[in-house]
């Protein structure tokens, strides 16, 4: 009895290049327009590979979306776990070294060759601002962010959890904002500051946090 559905001959390694392409080719689409106004199809003619291996890969649109969410939330976890180990080891643990931990990984890869950063970027902005999406950034990032919470929580005994939990997002609306690079610096300044200055972005960045989070937890 033959199979009723016909799936691709690929190798394992065709295979994985396949679902990069089409993870690529997705993250950059969902990047500039919307989830909504997407199609698999789309997806597959921007990958130049053919309906049925989406399917194949991934089943759904939504499937594909999350794998989109969960390949660089991966890469950006573990960094950072990494980077938050090194310093329990090393025993220099502080609220900058904490923060620098946690923000750095992200401009690192922004600064990187890889296009698809800025795609996911505006990705994880978009996710940010609508309730329907918010599940997938408590799915691939709170964990992590929590860890980097409780640990701030060590180093700040007597702050308020409600002001540490805040201060800590704010952080990371301030990161958000600076990494999209939006020029609104520019416009400000009448362009004698760039948005796409990332170095000196950073410094401010991590300055304007510091002392944001600690005034923050100090305060009554």
């Amino acid at each position: 009895m033959k199979d009723r559905l016909k799936v691709p001959n690929q190798t394992r390694a065709n295979g994985d290049q396949t679902r990069e392409k089409i993870i690529n080719a997705a993250e950059r689409l969902f990047g500039s327009l919307s989830f909504d106004t997407v199609s698999l199809r789309d997806i597959t003619n921007e990958a130049g590979v053919t309906l049925a291996l989406a399917s194949y890969h991934f089943g759904t649109k939504e499937n594909l979306f999350s794998a989109i969410i969960t390949r660089r939330a991966d890469i950006l976890n573990c960094t950072r776990r990494e980077r938050l180990n090194a310093l329990d080891i090393s025993g220099t643990m502080s609220v900058e070294a904490v923060l620098d931990a946690f923000i750095h990984p992200l401009f690192e890869q922004m600064k990187s060759d890889d296009e698809g950063w800025k795609a996911y970027l505006m990705l994880l902005t978009k996710l940010s601002m609508h309730d329907r999406w918010l599940h997938y950034l408590h799915e691939n990032f709170d964990e992590t962010a929590n860890l980097f919470i409780a640990q701030l929580k060590i180093i700040l005994p007597d702050a308020p959890d409600e002001h540490l939990t805040r201060g800590f997002s704010f952080v990371l609306m301030l990161m958000l904002q600076t990494v999209s690079q939006n020029r609104r610096l520019d416009t400000l300044s009448n362009n004698r500051y760039s948005s796409t200055d990332l170095d000196a972005s950073y410094s401010s960045l991590l300055m304007f946090s510091l002392a944001g989070l600690t005034a923050l937890t100090t305060s009554n």
